[in-house]
């Protein structure tokens, strides 16, 4: 052993090793890319592991061994700065997607790429599980959400966007039709936490709170729980039903709740921190709307309410012509009711053009469909109710006025223009605001700090109000928001609870790092997708706009097994399947490089000609580790560097005809150059946990390391350590696991007793009973020598030992062989 300095703390390390290994055995990380077991030379070394050795000056840590009495300076400004630009200049080369821009966009984080990617292989309750590790709300966000993620889909580069969230409500509905996920709060805290609200938000932070492990109470001020999804969504975008399964499946967990509790009629902040509760979430929406300041304002009924009366089933009459004032999703949804409470005529009034309305497009389009007409540039300036019950209003068309000082320009009346429509109701439905009077409802509710928009303030990122132990979020901190946001606004405030309740963060920390092909649809090199054919999206089937108006049935029905599974099979997969063993993005991330100075166009064409690998080069960094990883010189790596810059050139890789596909060139490379097809999620590497077990495709017993998450298997990789084969795995071994998935697997054991009567699925308790009782019968009328035992091949030793065993012992036969005998 010898005794050593680096960065000022002394370790001992074994004569013969190099820097780098004793180092990694200290836990003193030196960044290294191309380094690799084995000692075989690269073809370019990173030169990232270079440290400075006192009295010899800067060495390749790699290469460099241990000798006593050395100091080494293994991080120093200069050092950093010098690792940087070597990162820099290989971003020069690397092309590709970290993350897909559908994930990068989704408000809820959500791993979109991977789930519709489990959804195409058929694994729905795999997908469901990764849909609620960010949204515990699919049945209903499947339904109404505004799909940020497909307005970022490349797909629309070719043809249309993947329907995303109807795969989302469909692998939900689907789950959910066959009893549903089976789900666990975590290990208990014993610390409590208090949450007012029972809305999307609140619902969604209880959820992550009891899978954390913490007791959850929430207080609701209505008689049932779902705030804006129960009383603010028809039913005929979601159904109220929908709406209580999704509720009963976070209860189930063990929340509790309390209903019927208004804040600040019957309880305060104070009384709250009294009952013992360690941190509390204020989540209740916005339920005041704007109101209408015009002359006669007072005649116009409340489009909130009006909704929330519908959902509850009250009767409501509103005559045969109606006006919709607004142009939010509010005024649009109350404009639909209307029609289905059978009002022939209705206008919504906007006081801007049709792309500035806030509301969905889609919505928008489908209101036309069923017969409301749109008055747009127009704003009401007074109501009166007339003498015969009618409703006057009178109305004038719009123009953009002057810009304010921050640029914004609004609209105001036309000079001069007057028009008058005459009907039965007006609805007003100008949006929702917040509420100053809760700083009326006690103490430490009047020190809450408001924003100028009455809502309550609080940090995004955490959802912490200016009062220590208290959080908020959604609508009534953001103001009106999706419902997908206020559900990423309750995962937030648990994570932050959480932290602040026990002292640990929690959840793994996504670093905003990412290589793109392109940010926007214009950047994005076309060549990138030639060979790739018209697909179009599938349609989902809904009930037609003539017969929809006349009930709040739900108009979407929901996509077909068969129809999912071809949608999701269009996904171009943008996001890089290597990101889990991505090196070099994780020293990218550490030394901060800039990833703008990766290339905009594809420079080399992708190669998935190999049965399980693609290749492709405009990923690679030049290490070699996948050549120096192949034993059967199968893989052909060259590259040019240019003198001056670095900066890689002609760069192929391509497998030879010896290759046997073990996979190991795969493995090794540090970046996405290589990846294997059968990959489905892309996963960051804290979120990679392999299970060691053993291969069972054959009795050699090779250990492997399987990778699984969700409740599937996501991959198989080999420990370089562990032996039989010590990291060596052949082509079943590394790529051929997705057998166990497969729609011919038999699952459940099968009996028939005759061969003239069809199979029948049983219980394996009754099955082997019947295997027992037809062996016993057997020995009976025959003796034990009728029965021979033959054990598979992939049969392990100890199987194939106990196997005999049950042979000679119970069955009484010693007529026992493997077909694998050597």
């Amino acid at each position: 052993m010898v005794t050593l300095t680096i960065d000022n703390s002394e370790i001992k390390a074994t004569k013969g090793n190099t820097i780098l290994e004793a180092a990694n055995s200290a836990g003193i990380k030196i960044p290294h890319l191309c380094n690799m077991p084995g000692g075989v030379e690269p073809k370019r070394p990173c030169l990232l592991c270079m440290v400075e050795v006192e009295g010899k000056g800067r060495v390749r840590a790699c290469k460099t061994e241990v000798e006593d009495g050395m100091v080494i300076v293994a991080h120093s400004k200069d050092l950093d700065a010098f690792r940087k630009q070597r990162l820099e200049t290989l971003a020069q080369t690397h092309y590709g997607d970290c993350r897909a821009p559908c994930n990068l966009t989704c408000p809820g984080g959500i791993n979109v790429q991977g789930y519709v990617n489990l959804v195409a292989s058929g694994e729905y309750e795999a997908a469901l599980r990764l849909i609620k590790e960010k949204n515990p709300l699919p049945l209903s966000v499947g339904r109404v959400c505004p799909r940020f993620c497909e307005t970022r889909c490349r797909r629309v580069l070719l043809d249309e966007p993947i329907s995303i969230n109807h795969l989302k409500r469909f692998v939900a509905d689907y789950v959910q039709a066959k009893g549903g996920l089976k789900e666990r709060p975590g290990e208990s805290t014993g610390k409590r936490a208090a949450i007012i609200g029972g809305g999307p938000a609140g619902l969604s932070c209880a959820y992550f709170l009891r899978k954390l492990g913490h007791d959850v109470t929430i207080f609701e001020a209505e008689k049932e729980l779902g705030g804006l999804l129960r009383y603010g969504i028809p039913n005929y975008k979601l159904p109220t039903k929908v709406v209580e399964q999704e509720i009963q499946n976070i209860l189930d967990l063990g929340v509790h709740v309390k209903v019927g509790r208004r804040w600040g009629d019957d309880f305060t902040l104070s009384d709250l921190k009294d009952q013992g509760f360690d941190s509390i979430f204020i989540a209740v929406g916005l339920s005041k709307q704007r109101s209408l300041s015009i002359k006669g304002g007072e005649f116009a009924v409340d489009g909130l309410e009006l909704l929330k009366k519908i959902n509850l089933g009250r009767q409501i009459s509103l005559g045969s012509k109606v006006l919709v004032i607004g142009g939010g999703d509010v005024a649009v949804d109350a404009a639909r009711s209307a029609r289905r409470l059978g009002v022939r005529d209705v206008t919504v009034v906007y006081e801007r053009s049709r792309v500035e309305m806030p509301a969905q497009q889609r919505d928008v389009e489908e209101a036309e469909k069923e017969g409301v007409q749109l008055f747009l540039m127009a704003t009401p300036l007074s109501i009166e109710r007339m003498d015969n019950g009618k409703v006057k209003v009178i109305m004038a068309r719009t123009v953009l006025g002057e810009p304010d000082e921050r640029g914004r320009r609004f609209p105001v009346p036309m000079p001069g223009s007057r028009l008058v429509w005459e009907g039965d109701a007006v609805i007003s439905a100008l949006g929702q605001e917040g509420d100053d009077t809760i700083s009326t409802f006690g103490d430490l509710e009047a020190k809450l700090k408001l924003s100028p928009k009455k809502t309550i303030k609080s940090n995004p990122s955490t959802m912490a109000t200016n009062i220590p132990g208290i959080f908020a979020g959604g609508d009534c901190a953001s103001g009106p928001r999706t419902v997908i946001q206020a559900v990423a606004a309750g995962r937030r405030a648990a994570e932050a609870m959480h932290e602040y309740m026990v002292g640990e963060k929690t959840g793994i920390s996504e670093p905003r790092f990412n290589f793109t092909k392109g940010k926007r649809f214009e950047d994005v090199d076309m060549h990138n997708y030639d060979g790739f054919t018209v697909s179009l999206a599938q349609s989902m089937p809904e009930r037609p706009p003539e017969r929809r108006i006349g009930d709040f049935f739900e108009i979407e029905l929901g996509l077909t097994e068969e129809m999912a599974k071809k949608e999701a099979s269009r996904c171009l997969e943008c996001g890089c399947h290597g990101l889990a063993k991505c090196t070099y993005r994780e020293l990218c991330v550490d030394h901060k490089v800039n990833a703008a100075k990766s290339p905009k166009r594809l420079e080399y064409k992708i190669d998935d000609s190999h049965p399980f690998i693609v290749v492709d080069p405009n990923k690679c960094v030049g290490c070699s580790r996948c050549e120096r990883s192949c034993k059967y010189d199968a893989l052909y790596l060259n590259f040019d560097e240019d003198g001056q810059s670095g900066r890689l050139q002609n760069i192929e890789i391509r497998f030879k005809d010896n290759c046997v596909s073990c996979g190991a060139c795969v493995d090794a490379c540090p970046t996405g150059a290589l990846s294997k097809k059968g990959l489905k999620v892309p996963l960051w590497p804290e979120q990679i946990k392999p299970v060691k077990s053993v291969c069972t495709y054959c009795g050699t017993g090779c250990s492997v390391d399987v990778v699984a998450n969700l409740g599937a298997i996501l991959e198989i990789k080999a420990d370089y350590n562990t032996p039989p084969n010590y990291g060596d795995l052949c082509v079943k071994g590394r790529f051929g696991f997705t057998f166990y998935n497969h729609e011919d697997r038999l699952k459940r054991p099968l009996i028939r007793d005759s061969i003239d009567e069809p199979f029948k699925e049983v219980s394996w308790d009754q099955a082997l009973d019947y295997i027992a009782k037809r062996f016993s019968d057997i020995i009976r009328n025959h003796g034990s020598d009728s029965i021979g035992v033959l054990a598979s091949s992939r049969c392990t030793n100890e199987e194939n030992f106990l196997f005999q065993k049950f042979a000679r012992a119970v069955l009484g036969t010693n007529n026992v062989d493997n077909c694998a005998r050597v």
